[in-house]
This record gives structure tokens, sequence and C-alpha cells, in this order.
């Protein structure tokens, strides 16, 4: 089956007749996307919403079976919630052409995969970055910068979840590795780097706004100084985060 696409990797609207889904039924999909831990259970844990949100697809793809096809995704299916999309996009894309075998091979190491990057990118990187600059725009009594964080971190995973689709409608298991490629530990680990010269400035602003004089400046400094040096040494960012907040928690109830 041929298919058109825009340059961006998105659907147009001229793709209604060489594609099965239409950017209706793409719409449902990602928005049901935005429920896949809300059947979140022990057994299956994201499961049920992950059928869920293959539903609208598989009635597209696979009209004539649907909800046998529906059944295999019942079985274990766990993976970072953002990156849930672009499994889907890839296993609707290999039901349209009837791969089914090639479905259960690749489950467990598509998921497993896309979580990692996930937790690392997202959980352990952009959420400690995101909360830094909102100190620093809380601190700052600036409501407009804490709006722009908040709109940047959900712009990043709102095209996560919607190119990662596309992409993976598109390409099938390649579009899922292009996803992965972006969003590479590799450059994680430098978008990382970020999080101890963020640390460093929240506890100057911090020293700065309490008065408390440039030899407490100094000392913050070298808590920077620590965390990035900690950083270097490859602990997790976590703890590094943390470490520094805690830190600086414990000096401001000392004072």
């Amino acid at each position: 089956m041929s298919r058109a696409y825009c340059h961006h990797g998105f659907f147009c609207a001229s793709d209604s007749q060489a594609v099965k889904l239409s950017k209706s039924a793409i719409a449902k999909i990602i928005w049901r996307f935005f429920f896949v831990q809300g059947a979140w259970n022990f057994r299956g844990m994201q499961n049920i919403g992950f059928v869920y949100a293959m539903l609208p697809g598989l009635k597209k793809v696979r009209p004539a079976d649907a909800e046998k096809a529906a059944e295999k995704y019942l079985r274990f299916f766990n993976t970072h919630p953002y990156m849930a999309p672009a499994i889907g996009g890839v296993f609707l894309n290999m039901e349209e052409r009837g791969d089914e075998a090639a479905i259960e091979n690749i489950r467990p190491g598509i998921s497993g995969s896309l979580a990692a990057l996930g937790d690392t990118f997202f959980w352990a990187t952009l959420k400690p970055i995101i909360a830094l600059l909102l100190l620093l725009a809380l601190m700052g009594d600036n409501v407009w910068a804490m709006v722009l964080v908040l709109l940047l971190y959900n712009s990043i995973h709102l095209w996560a979840m919607t190119w990662g689709f596309a992409r993976g409608y598109r390409n099938g298991p390649s579009g899922a590795l292009d996803l992965a490629g972006i969003l590479s530990i590799d450059r994680t680990k430098r978008i990382a780097l970020a999080i101890p010269l963020l640390a460093g400035m929240v506890i100057a602003v911090m020293s700065l706004k309490n008065d408390t004089g440039w030899a407490l400046l100094g000392v913050n400094l070298l808590v920077f100084i620590a965390a990035a040096a900690a950083f270097r040494l490859k602990l997790g960012v976590l703890w590094i985060f943390y470490g520094v907040f805690t830190l600086s928690l414990v000096w401001t109830i000392m004072k």
C-alpha cells in the first residue's frame, strides 16, 4: 500500500485514500493514550488502557476481527506513558501488514527499551530541570515565566506522543527507533548537565534574596561544584538533584 506524507511526518489531508487511519481516527487514538494508565492494575499494568487506546485503530486496520486482534494486547504491557503512542503506532502498522507473529516477537523489547529511555529523559532529567526552572521563576515572582516553563514541558511530551505515534504508524519498528534516537541516553546526559548548573543558580538566588552575604554565596557555589563533580562521577541525576535540594532546605531551616 502506497502512502503519502507531509514533510514534517504527519498525515496530510490527501492521505485519506492512502492510509486506513483517518486524521480523526489518529486524533482519537492519541487522545485515548492520555488515559493509558487510567485502568492500571497489578496483573497487566497498562494493558487495559493500551487496548482502549488501540481499539479505534484496530477497527480500521482489522475491521473483520478487531476484537480478536485486541485480545493479544490484554496481556501484560508496561512502558513509559509518553512512549506508549509510538508503540501503538508501530503495532497498528504491523497489524495493517498482517505481521502478527512479528508483533509478539518485538513486544517485550520495544516496550522495555522505550520505557527505559522515557524514564531517563522525562522523569530523571527533564522533570528536575523543569522543577529548578520553576523555583527560579517563583523566586523571581514571575508568573509568566512559570507559565512558559510549564508550556515547555508539556510541548515536549505532547510532541513525543504525537510525533512518536505518527512515526511509528508510518515506518513501523524503525519509527520507534527514530524516537529512541532523539531521546538517546547520550543526548539525555548532555541535557542533564543543566541540572547542577540550575541547582547552583537556585542556591545563589536564595542566598542573595535572603541577604545572607557573599560568604554564604561562596559556600553555596562550593555546593554547586560538588554537585557538578558528583555528576561527572556518574552518580544518579535524582541523587544530585535531591541532595542539593535537601542541603538548601536544611540550611534554610537552620537559619
